[in-house]
């Protein structure tokens, strides 16, 4: 079977948001454990997506559809369950994955790179710093995070896309319905994918009109100031809080706890290993300084 133009389209929009938000997702993780070790918005957009992501699933999907339906079928491509794209011939994984799987890499490791630089040049904000990332270019991009792509890739292209074409497929019979009225359209979830673009397009579009200037107006207007007020006087009362949830603490649970983060912050020879090979410089330690009190990048020009 062949998709038809709407299918196409449909595939693209919920591809995109799917992208976006599960990539959303990773990168507020990631930060918050890994890089940041705070939680901060990993985006310039308010809402739950990073589009960055959603337009990486978007090109993975291309790629492997473009592969598919161009490459004759004498040239065998993986394949698990004969029904790639139209394509009949099963396949397990062979040489010619890795021209898909190198134009994949190369595809998502441009697309940071242009996003990188857009954000750098266009709105003043890093959203993500690889300065100190040995062999980083501009800062956008590193080959620590070339190799993380890499593996992104073979996970989409081995573990994700056979599936893909079989969903999209049932979600969007199961969207429109059939031809011959053998299967009923469900026109509610169309609402609620359009209800979903429509709040992403309005906070795209306020973002873009405001980012570049959202620290400036708050500092301007006196806004900065009395949520920093706020924020100062709420972390008085949790420091008094959990002073009176310590007292209450047995001696002996705190120091348990007290060698516990001993234990913690001490950081195994590997570890240092791995910073001093991967950082130019390995002493540099607080990843959170790109982003200010409330969790959002800073303006270069802020620095």
């Amino acid at each position: 079977m062949t998709f038809a133009y709407s299918t196409y389209i449909i595939t693209y929009l919920v591809l995109f948001i799917i992208g976006a938000s599960f990539g959303y997702v990773l990168e507020l993780l990631f930060r918050r454990f890994v890089s940041a070790k705070r939680w901060v918005n990993p985006g310039f957009l308010k809402g739950p997506w990073l589009p960055l992501y959603g337009f990486g699933i978007v090109l993975l999907f291309t790629f492997t559809l473009i592969f598919s339906t161009l490459l004759p079928e004498t040239v065998a491509i993986y394949n698990p369950f004969g029904n790639l794209f139209g394509r009949t011939t099963q396949s397990g994984a062979t040489p010619w994955d890795l021209i898909i799987i190198g134009s994949m890499w190369v595809a998502l490791v441009t697309l940071e790179f242009l996003a990188g630089i857009i954000f750098v040049k266009g709105f003043k904000v890093k959203l993500w710093d690889y300065s100190n990332m040995r062999g980083n270019i501009l800062g956008v991009i590193c080959p620590a995070f070339n190799v993380i792509w890499l593996v992104v890739v073979l996970i989409y292209y081995y573990g994700v896309s056979p599936f893909i074409y079989n969903i999209v497929e049932g979600a969007y019979t199961y969207m429109f319905g059939t031809t011959d009225g053998t299967k009923m359209a469900h026109f509610g979830l169309i609402f609620i994918i359009g209800i979903i673009y429509g709040v992403f397009i309005i906070d795209l579009v306020t973002q873009l009109k405001i980012f570049p200037s959202i620290v400036k107006f708050a500092k301007e207007s006196g806004i900065a100031q009395s949520y920093e007020n706020a924020r100062a006087e709420m972390k008085k009362r949790s420091d008094l809080a959990k002073a009176k949830l310590v007292e209450l603490i047995p001696e002996k649970v705190k120091a348990s706890l007290e060698k516990a983060k001993e234990r913690k912050a001490k950081e195994s020879k590997f570890k240092k290993w791995l910073r001093k090979i991967m950082l130019i410089n390995p002493d540099i330690t607080d990843a959170s300084a790109n982003y200010d009190e409330n969790g959002r990048p800073i303006s270069t020009e802020e620095k």
